[in-house]
């Protein structure tokens, strides 16, 4: 796993706490010079003395340590005000340190130390009474540098600064070891001012936290790593530079208390830095070893449930699948049986859908009831799992618990399949031997029965499925026989029809042929003896026989449009409805409208059928507008996402839309005969033609402000040669 690049978070709180100690104890040592109170600022008397610029650097560096702590959690007024301030808190310490070295480069007796504390010192041992060694002012300096906002992508430079902090901790720790084993030469410089033990401190804690929290330095977050290699830096670092130093110190107070000479200290120091190192290493080689057997065991683990999960793809039964689950556990856990057990989500009612030995025992697993498991878990288990190393040690007594000591068990465990809402079954592992099943073992068995609950819940649904699809299909079987039958009756009662149809019609229509011819007879009768009276009755008659004739013919051609085979070829009706309105103006000479004709591109339609919709249509138009001053018909197309739309005006009489829903039914008259002739079929037979190519008709109509027709055709959007049949 990739170690992330910053610092860690869990480190900031110790950042917080070394920054506030270091302001905390700069301040106070100032106020000590300031008040020429030596306590103040000569925290350990004889270990050196806190000057008045070291007391400065720590609180500009306290500063702006806060603030590089602040970029990790940048909410607040407060860490915003730090964030803004730690720029400006690094370039001072860098200024204070700075110009103490040049002071010291120049042999400058006045520097910054003096404008902090303008009164005489106590004292004038050494050549710089006030001023802090040239060790802490490099290493503020160099400190401070690194804590300057530089930019981001310069990550090389980063890296150099990140090693100069290290260098400067490092160097910090060997003065603090040059005061625990009373070595001067590690902690000053001849001719300057010693460095204080404090000041050593302060610089090694402030170097530490700088590494810990500077948002582009790596060393802290590879170390707090969560993988193996930051284990093992966290292992090996503290013992590697602690415990030497603890060995060299008692050794070196042996060989001042004369117990030894400094060659048999020497000695003794390599010696015991070997087996202290070597114990180490072999400690650490031990916990490798630990973490590579359970890896290993984590990767049997995996593996094993990987395969289950093949071998579970390729079944379908939730026998099969518990028998491969069972066949897995076996071969990673040792016990004396084992078995799936699986309850029935509409009962209290429980199968065994596998059992078997883990060794070679007879020993047969036994089936418990759902009341028993679930009092169980309740009673010893954590809700996840029944672990029992000593079943005989148990204090409960449920049902479960006693059939398994009667049935020698010892070792128990059992663990929970658990659906999304409810308790699948068991998964239990029995043996008569006391503690049999280990860590590993438990968690293999978590494995196994994670993926088995995953496997039984869908081998559940899937049977559930099939078996509402059986059920589903079983239903819709019965109900297709059932509309079959429907069918056949609507079929043969539609033929029944068709026949009664036709018969009545040629029933009807001879009838009146003879009234017809005898009618014609009787007329010449009456105009050789002319009677007005009579040959007004024989004008009545004809009509009649002549308004039946048509009834009939309207019948006819209804029944007749359900049975016509449509052929479908390129229709240009501005041709058809230009020959209409001609036969139009022949049948009434002496109505002239005034009509507009745009049907736009050919369509792919039957000719016969869109004559007939045409004639229909136009003819119901022309009619109606022959008491009109100003009569106007007009066809015209217009854009609809369901095909070509069409409409058909007039200006004629209207009809009240109150009746609009009887407008298409056959013999319903929006007018009385008197008013108009005709025989009401018409509509009706235009509707049907729309409909056979899957359209709708509608009107929209106002008495005394004319007539609209809409009607589309979907089926014949787009012109075909090829001739097609449809029923």
């Amino acid at each position: 796993m990739a170690v992330r690049p910053g610092p860690p978070l869990a480190l900031m709180p110790f950042a917080r706490a070394i920054a506030a100690l270091c302001v905390a104890i700069g301040i106070i040592a100032l106020i000590g010079w300031w008040l020429s109170f030596p306590l103040l600022h000569n925290l350990v008397p004889g270990l050196g003395t806190l000057k008045p610029n070291t007391a400065l650097c720590f609180v500009l560096g306290g500063l702006s340590l806060a603030g590089l702590a602040a970029h990790s959690r940048p909410k607040g007024a407060f860490s915003r005000l730090l964030i803004r301030i730690q720029p400006t808190a690094a370039a001072l310490l860098l200024l204070v340190a700075s110009t103490t070295l040049l002071s010291y480069a120049m042999h400058a007796p006045i520097g910054i130390d003096r404008l902090l504390v303008p009164h005489d010192p106590p004292n004038q041992l050494s050549l710089f009474p006030w001023r802090m060694s040239p060790i802490s002012a490099l290493s503020f300096s160099l400190l401070a540098v690194t804590m300057l906002p530089w930019p981001a992508r310069l990550t090389r430079l980063w890296l150099a600064m990140e090693v100069i902090v290290l260098l400067i901790s490092v160097s910090a720790f060997i003065m603090v070891l040059g005061y625990a084993y009373e070595a001067a030469s590690l902690y000053s410089l001849p001719g300057f001012s010693v460095v204080a033990l404090h000041t050593a401190l302060g610089l090694l804690v402030l170097t530490k936290a700088v590494l810990t929290v500077h948002p582009r330095f790596v060393l802290a977050g590879q170390i707090m790593a969560p993988d193996q290699a930051g284990a093992e830096t966290r292992r090996l670092l503290p013992a590697a530079i602690l415990l030497p130093c603890i060995v060299g110190w008692l050794l070196l107070q042996g060989q001042r208390r004369g117990y030894y000479d400094a060659e048999l200290g020497l000695a003794m120091l390599t010696a015991v830095n070997m087996l202290v190192f070597s114990t180490l290493i072999w400690w650490n080689s031990h916990i490798v070893r630990r973490s590579d057997v359970a890896l290993l065991a984590h990767l049997r683990r995996v593996e094993a449930v990987a395969e289950l999960d093949r071998a579970i793809l390729s079944m379908r039964s939730t026998r099969e699948i518990a028998g491969k689950a069972l066949d897995h556990l076996r071969r990673m856990v040792p016990c004396a049986g084992a078995s799936v057990i699986v309850f029935d989500r509409n009962s209290s009612a429980h199968r065994l859908l596998a059992a078997g030995t883990c060794g070679a025992t007879n020993f047969i697993p036994r089936v418990h009831s759902v009341a028993s498991y679930e009092e169980a878990l309740r009673d010893v288990g954590s809700g996840q799992a029944i672990l029992l190393g000593d079943l005989n040690a148990v204090e409960s007594n449920t049902e479960l618990f006693n059939e398994l000591r009667h049935a020698g068990v010892v070792s128990y465990v059992g663990l929970p399949l658990r659906g999304e809402q409810h308790l699948l079954g068991m998964l239990e592992l029995i043996d008569a031997r006391p503690h049999c099943f280990n860590k590993e073992h438990v968690q293999a068995a978590h494995s196994i029965a994670d993926q088995l609950a995953i496997a039984l819940q869908q081998a559940l649904l899937r049977e559930d499925i099939e078996r509402h699809t059986a059920s589903l299909e079983r239903r819709v079987a019965e109900r297709t026989r059932e509309l079959q039958a429907m069918n056949q009756e609507l079929t043969f009662a539609n033929r029944d029809l068709e026949e009664f149809t036709a018969s009545a019609a040629h029933d009807l229509r001879a009838p009146l042929n003879g009234m017809s011819g005898h009618c014609g007879l009787l007329q010449a009768i009456i105009e050789q003896h002319p009677e007005e009276e009579a040959r007004r009755h024989m004008e009545r008659i004809e009509a009649s026989v002549r308004r039946m004739n048509d009834v009939i013919d309207g019948m006819l051609g209804l029944a007749q449009l359900t049975k016509v085979e449509l052929t479908r070829r390129p229709v240009d009706l501005n041709l058809v409805a230009t020959e209409v309105i001609q036969e139009l103006q022949q049948q009434y000479p002496d109505h002239r409208v005034r009509f507009n004709i745009d049907c736009g591109a050919p369509i792919c339609a039957d000719p016969r059928l869109m004559r007939s919709l045409l004639v229909n249509l136009l003819g119901n138009a022309w009619k109606y507008t022959t008491r009109t001053d100003f009569p106007s018909v007009s066809l015209a197309r217009q854009e609809d996402m369901g095909g070509p739309m069409f409409v058909v005006r007039d200006n004629g009489v209207g009809f009240d839309m109150n009746f609009a829903q009887h407008l298409f039914e056959p013999f319903r008259r929006m007018h009385t005969l008197s008013e108009f002739p005709g025989v009401g079929i018409g509509l009706a037979t235009a509707a049907r033609i729309v409909q056979r190519y899957g359209g709708r008709i509608w009107a929209d109509s106002r008495v005394g402000e004319g007539s609209s027709f809409y009607f589309t055709l979907p089926q014949a959007a787009a012109t075909n040669d090829e001739p097609v049949t449809t029923d």
